[in-house]
């Protein structure tokens, strides 16, 4: 009798455990499982998309929407501001996919995501100052905005791409400025002229170009390069006649620039002053 009763409790625990197992998904076409996706990344569940997403493309990589779910996959993943993640997703769209007609969405995506991988969520809150790091990704999103430009100079995204561009040149040519004070200031004045040499060869027409020439022509002459010095000052004078980087005598006055003795408030100051 015993037996039957511990019996008869176990049947009943196996039946409740197979009734409390949730139901299986059914199988699912490519088609809709696509349309899921659709549905997920028009009610901005972007997580949710990306994961029905990589499942279509484990289950039917070759299929119908292999293309246009790798776009979706690159959407989404921009949108989840996973820019990683887009940055891989793009290169390999652009690797699997060269004749696609949607390459120019797909470069400009690639250039925003590398764009916002070097602001980050910190900088968008707080504006820090990007010249004095190093600026990596915004080189990779210039490169992208200029493959863009240059393959497809008609696409709807060129002229978003074009003043991204001219932002990025700024500001790459203000990190090559902070490198030139930052070495001016400790008396290294032949890699303080270097690199402000860079901003005026490879940074025409930034607003960095004046103080680059002033720095070029304070430097050579800290260095006894009196004919470079002068040279620097001429083009200085011809492009900026009014520029607040010449003194009244006609020379180059950097306030900031160290005394020829290399006093300690200079060494103690660093590049904050």
């Amino acid at each position: 009798m015993r037996a039957y009763t511990i019996f008869l409790i176990s049947a009943a625990l196996l039946a409740s455990g197979c009734s409390s197992n949730p139901k299986e998904r059914p199988e699912r076409s490519e088609a809709q499982q696509y349309e899921e996706v659709r549905k997920q990344i028009e009610r901005n569940n972007f997580l949710t998309a990306i994961d029905e997403l990589r499942e279509l493309e484990a289950r039917f990589p070759y299929g119908d929407y292999a293309e246009q779910a790798q776009l979706d996959l690159i959407y989404t993943q921009y949108r989840a501001l996973d820019y990683p993640a887009t940055v891989a997703s793009a290169t390999r769209f652009l690797r699997n996919y060269p004749a696609n007609e949607h390459l120019d969405y797909v470069l400009y995506m690639k250039g925003l995501a590398n764009y916002n991988l070097e602001r980050g969520l910190f900088d968008r809150i707080m504006h820090t100052d990007k010249a004095s790091r190093d600026m990596d990704a915004w080189r990779d999103a210039f490169n992208d905005f200029q493959e863009l430009v240059s393959r497809f100079p008609d696409s709807q995204y060129s002229p978003d791409a074009r003043a991204r561009m001219v932002f990025i040149r700024n500001q790459l040519a203000e990190h090559e400025l902070h490198a030139a004070r930052y070495y001016a200031r400790r008396g290294a004045y032949v890699a303080a002229a270097a690199r402000a040499r860079e901003v005026v060869i490879h940074y025409q027409e930034t607003p960095s170009v004046e103080e680059a020439l002033a720095i070029m022509s304070r430097a050579y002459r800290s260095l006894g390069e009196a004919q470079l010095s002068d040279k620097s000052l001429a083009v200085l004078r011809h492009n900026w006649p009014d520029s607040g980087y010449i003194n009244n005598e006609g020379r180059v006055a950097l306030s900031w620039w160290p005394s020829e003795d290399g006093g300690l408030l200079s060494l103690l100051t660093f590049d904050l002053l």
